[in-house]
């Protein structure tokens, strides 16, 4: 059993989706479950109408443009638009129209799945024209709790949903499935947080026993920097499932966060391989320690830094951090960075503006609130000295850090 994840980039259009049917098929009769994301910048169409919806903003235009999008990818693959599609179709009519009663987290996860929904549905028609191919979906499958937008995975119900429902399918067809969603108890739709069709994967890896698992990009392996921000990006042929549990903790995009804990589990060995060039073989992770560890370099932009200080002139020790740390938990909000003095206690986080609403309602009480956005955060791992070079010149530096192995700023 093999488990195959294809991103948005890899199914953009018609091409990209004939493109995938010729992976599949260059694998004979290998058993496959295949995890699609939604196509192209579907997702981000599906957050627009999200907003425009939940405020009761006219959404008419937005929802045409996603239709017409899709329509004109199924009507190259088939001449005509598949019933199977248009059924996903009406159903995010039908949500959307009641979408302003919804608490705004919950009314994402109402509507964002329908990308992966609307894309495995053309997908698993266009493939079984070529092979014996089910279309399954994942929110049968995938039970997690109900923090919404960033769900958590209920692995024991989970698992066993795989093996009763997914396992006999996948043993006689291959199998096309949604990453990035699930349900709750109550059968409401959850996400596992964006890019989390990666995650997904893993899951599946993990649950059917996986001999591997393999992510289709549009790069020819894992690099170490984004080719589109520093040139002369250079590829690891081997990296061990530590190595990119880290260079993802510090937002590297090669692998979503919580991707590598479940293969680790089982060592199932993940391979990130180009659908661009099926003939390299890309990057391999496993428990395997890398021969030669160059520089990462890992920037994220976008960022909000958060400092809290105390309103009595008492101390910020341990109570005032730990109500701190819990108020992120409870939100489920990762921190980037962070620095404490005597009186404050500052944090670096994704600027997520309904987030940041959250902090400020549930801490205002005790602390003095200051924010700053939009902030960049660039992270060298594993750095040498000739490593800074390659850092933005024309920068203020509002926070930085260095260890032996590691070195953070945030500037503007």
């Amino acid at each position: 059993m093999q488990i195959f994840k294809f991103g948005g980039a890899s199914v953009k259009d018609a091409a990209g989706v004939k493109n995938l049917g010729e992976i599949v098929a260059s694998f004979g009769s290998q058993r496959l479950v295949i995890v699609v994301s939604a196509m192209g910048k579907t997702t981000n169409k599906l957050e627009d109408l999200v907003k425009q919806a939940h405020t009761g903003q006219d959404y008419a235009a937005t929802l045409g443009e996603l239709k017409d999008y899709h329509h004109e990818i199924a009507q190259e693959l088939f001449g005509e638009i598949p019933e199977s599609y248009l059924h996903f179709e009406r159903s995010l009519e039908n949500e959307l129209k009641d979408l302003g009663e919804c608490e705004s987290m919950l009314a994402y996860d109402k509507i964002v799945p329908y990308g992966e929904l609307m894309s495995t549905s053309i997908i698993a028609e266009y493939l079984n024209k070529q092979v014996n191919c089910k279309w399954f979906d994942a929110r049968t499958i995938i039970r997690t709790d109900q923090y919404f937008t960033e769900a958590n995975v209920d692995w024991v119900v989970t698992e066993k949903q795989v093996i009763n429902l997914l396992k006999p399918v996948a043993e006689e067809s291959v199998v096309v499935t949604q990453g990035f969603i699930g349900s709750d108890v109550e059968g409401n739709s959850t996400t596992l947080g964006r890019e989390g069709s990666d995650y997904t994967g893993a899951i599946l890896a993990y649950c059917l026993n996986a001999e591997g698992f393999t992510v289709w990009k549009d790069v020819p392996g894992i690099l170490n920097a984004d080719p589109r921000i520093l040139e002369g990006a250079e590829q690891y042929e081997k990296l061990s499932y530590r190595e990119v549990t880290e260079m993802t903790y510090y937002g590297a995009q090669v692998i979503h966060p919580k991707t590598l804990k479940p293969i680790a589990q089982k060592s199932i060995p993940l391979m990130v391989r180009s659908f661009q060039d099926k003939a390299k073989s890309g990057t391999t992770i496993s428990t395997d320690n890398t021969t030669k560890m160059i520089p990462c370099f890992v920037f994220k932009g976008n960022q909000l830094l958060v400092t809290a200080q105390v309103k009595d002139h008492s101390f910020m020790d341990e109570k005032k951090l730990g109500l701190i740390l819990q108020v992120l938990d409870l939100l489920n909000i990762k921190i980037n960075l962070m620095q404490n003095s005597a009186l404050t206690f500052s944090f670096c986080i994704d600027n997520k503006e309904f987030k940041s609403k959250r902090i400020k309602e549930l801490l205002n009480r005790d602390f003095i609130l200051s924010f700053e956005s939009p902030l960049n955060l660039a992270t060298i791992k594993n750095y040498t000295p000739d490593a800074f070079n390659k850092l933005p010149w024309n920068r203020t530096v509002i926070m930085e850090q260095k260890t032996a192995n590691n070195y953070q700023v945030l500037y503007r």
